[in-house]
């Protein structure tokens, strides 16, 4: 059986990122912390976290977390179905991008989480990167481009979040007075979130065969930040059309390519063994993304 205080010790390490803070906000010292870390290590046969700035759950700790959270909301579950009283709220960690963020995934959350006794926990990363902090153990699930489950995991498809290629009218006088050309896309400056962020140097890729880095871009890593920077000229953006409906039709921004925007396919993971309570919320967040995605 695991001992519960040393369970306690090693999770607040891992949220906390290190054993100080864990230690103050569990109210003892940082070498009590340590001591029933290493004893859970010694009993597991495992180093479970590396010690470091921060500290980091090891592949074994990351395979111990994935189990531990979703046992510590059971267990915050069945205290309430009995009628105990757990010490505080629940938190429910979820991955998602900043793009779902921006464009739909607010409403949904708020009506996923309405009336529960969870609170949510975001982590924002990039669509295709969102799936390694499930692996970790950092989240319960998240939203991810790939459609193959991992062991352990459901992978449900949630709908089609569709880009536009989108700048101001005089933008587009300025840069584009002959149209979207090749020539013209390695001179005119794009926007990107950040270098982790492959849709723009595919998108241009596949529909104008320019090379990765093969033309100018600033990095502006804020979803609000695309529609307010291009509003001002300062670029051209492939930008979730759910988050640009306004300025679409006030003609702020216009569709660049309209015969040829991009389709970004999305899907939550979580891992198959929830509590009950969690797996309701899940199953709306699934439903209220059907609503507001494009369905194939």
């Amino acid at each position: 059986m695991f001992d519960g205080k040393q369970l306690e010790a090693y999770l607040t390490v891992c949220r906390e990122g290190s054993f100080e803070r864990a230690a103050a906000l569990l109210g003892l010292t940082q070498s009590a912390v340590s001591q029933r870390v290493r004893a859970l290590e010694a009993s597991l046969g495992h180093t479970l976290l590396t010690r470091g700035r921060p500290c980091m759950p090891t592949p074994a700790g990351q395979r111990l977390s994935r189990y531990l959270e979703r046992i510590r909301l059971l267990e915050d579950e069945a205290l309430r179905d009995l009628g105990g009283d757990p010490v505080g709220p629940s938190r429910l960690a979820l991955a998602c991008n900043a793009d779902s963020l921006h464009a739909w995934l607010p409403q949904v959350l708020a009506d996923a989480f309405d009336k529960s006794p969870y609170l949510a926990e975001l982590h924002v990363e990039d669509q295709d990167y969102t799936h390694e902090l499930l692996a970790r153990g950092e989240v319960l699930a998240c939203i991810s481009t790939r459609a193959k489950a991992m062991q352990g995991c459901t992978a449900e498809a949630l709908g089609v979040m569709r880009y536009l290629c989108v700048a101001t009218p005089l933008f587009a006088r300025r840069h584009f007075a002959n149209g979207l050309s090749r020539a013209a896309l390695e001179q005119a400056p794009a926007l990107v979130y950040n270098r982790k962020d492959d849709l723009h140097a595919e998108y241009l890729a596949r529909h104008f065969g320019i090379g990765d880095d093969h033309y100018p871009y600033h990095i502006i890593p804020s979803s609000q930040g695309f529609v307010d920077m291009a509003r001002l000229h300062f670029g051209y953006a492939l930008v979730p059309e759910l988050a640009i409906a306004k300025e679409l039709k006030s003609g702020a921004l216009i569709d660049l390519n309209p015969s040829h925007p991009a389709s970004v396919p999305l899907y939550l993971h979580a891992w198959q063994i929830q509590a009950p309570g969690v797996e309701n919320i899940f199953r709306r967040i699934i439903g209220g993304a059907r609503l507001a995605l494009r369905q194939r």
